[in-house]
């Protein structure tokens, strides 16, 4: 609750800040440069998020791996300000990052693999992510198979945005009070990105947004456990 009352009083803040009917703000007259307004806008909403997600760490065999990281930090920075130009669409959310994919980059549904080899420069062109490493995830690289076939990216996010842990560092699905935090960090990005439909993949996120009563576009079977189906999903999906 205390992220929503959070989101609730930067949303409350901006309002103040911008009248949409006389266009301008109480600091002064910005008719002629709203694009300015937009901007500090989605920066501020999108700093606001990265402090909530650095500031979790009192989840058990939880990994935040944004904390110690101003690499992570950064490229999630940067993707979504890239993302932000090209006004995204649609979204994909998952389950939660895995140990061989966005806990190496910070970034969901990408590996270090995909930053070395240009997988993303389709989309991102202009965009230096970094990656210190070439690990390679098996589910990134089914999804950007896909992803390079769109004319522009959707959002990638989790429904929980940091790592769940098993007794040996490696992946484990999510538990019900770490999917009612990632609720709300959902809700922020939702609020950076407003218009985009969404696409649950695997069931955890499909449950996260009936929680949310959020209406979702489409169902897809997450590609760890049947590619080809989600290929076959996608495609379907996307040529709507």
């Amino acid at each position: 609750m205390e992220n929503e009352q959070q989101v609730i009083e930067f949303k409350r803040d901006v309002d103040l800040r911008i009248d949409s009917k006389k266009g301008y703000s109480p600091q002064g007259d910005d008719r002629l440069h709203p694009e300015v307004h937009e901007e500090e806008i989605f920066e501020k909403r999108l700093q606001t998020l990265i402090q909530h997600l650095v500031s979790k760490n009192n989840f058990k065999n939880v990994g935040n791996f944004y904390v110690d990281s101003p690499i992570k930090q950064e490229n999630l920075k940067k993707y979504f300000k890239a993302l932000n130009s090209h006004n995204p669409e649609w979204m994909l959310l998952g389950e939660a990052p895995g140990i061989h994919g966005c806990v190496k980059t910070g970034i969901p549904f990408t590996s270090q693999r995909l930053i070395m080899d240009g997988s993303l420069n389709k989309h991102f062109p202009n965009t230096q992510f970094i990656a210190d490493g070439n690990k390679a995830e098996a589910s990134s690289t089914i999804i950007w198979g896909s992803i390079n076939s769109l004319s522009k990216p959707p959002v990638l996010w989790n429904a929980f945005p940091l790592h769940p842990t098993d007794e040996v560092e490696g992946n484990r699905p999510p538990t019900r009070e770490e999917l009612n935090w990632g609720m709300e960090i959902l809700k922020q990005v939702l609020i950076i990105f407003p218009e985009v439909k969404i696409v649950t993949v695997g069931r955890k996120a499909e449950g996260v947004c009936k929680s949310l009563t959020l209406q979702t576009f489409a169902h897809l079977n997450h590609p760890a456990r049947k590619a080809n189906l989600f290929r076959e999903q996608f495609t379907a999906c996307f040529s709507l």
